[in-house]
């Protein structure tokens, strides 16, 4: 139920007046899902769920710090589904030293909740490492591939029979 709740936020908040209707197509999974494997290093990755969800996320978007608090809330949530959080910068938000901080943190998860749910003010370096500039490039190169245009944006790859 609280999947269906979560759906019906994001598609009623499209239609809010502050952002255009978008109609576009989503690029398909035949040619997504090699370009979503490609950065699959690059994922902060939740879950032990046969179904894998790819979910381009920005640290300050209000919907995606629902999403993540949803997913982060429900151990049900995070045995159904394997998530696999790829930080993309919405630029009206400006987050992209926050997106190199969560890349660079030995523990990604517990920052992402410190930022994400409890919403605390935490102050990221200006200085971004060349390893995280890579992980972070890769992802916006991918994601313009793909068309990404909002947050979150989500891909779910359901288990072919016979495979996990």
């Amino acid at each position: 139920m609280k999947i269906i709740l979560f759906f019906l936020l994001i598609f009623l908040s499209s239609l809010s007046a502050n952002e255009p209707l978008i109609h576009k197509k989503k690029v398909p999974l035949s040619i997504a899902l090699p370009l979503l494997h490609s950065i699959d290093q690059h994922a902060i990755k939740v879950g032990s769920g046969p179904i894998h969800m790819y979910a381009f996320i920005d640290p300050l978007c209000p919907r995606s710090q629902d999403f993540i608090a949803m997913i982060l809330e429900s151990e049900k949530m995070r045995k159904r589904y394997s998530y696999h959080f790829f930080y993309y910068e919405l630029k009206r938000f400006n987050t992209k030293n926050l997106i190199a901080m969560i890349y660079k943190e030995k523990n990604p998860i517990g920052l992402i909740e410190k930022i994400m749910i409890k919403h605390e003010k935490v102050i990221p370096s200006k200085v971004i490492t060349k390893k995280v500039q890579t992980k972070i490039n890769e992802i916006s190169s991918v994601a313009k591939k793909l068309d990404i245009y909002k947050r979150p944006y989500l891909f779910v790859v359901k288990p072919t029979k016979g495979k996990n």
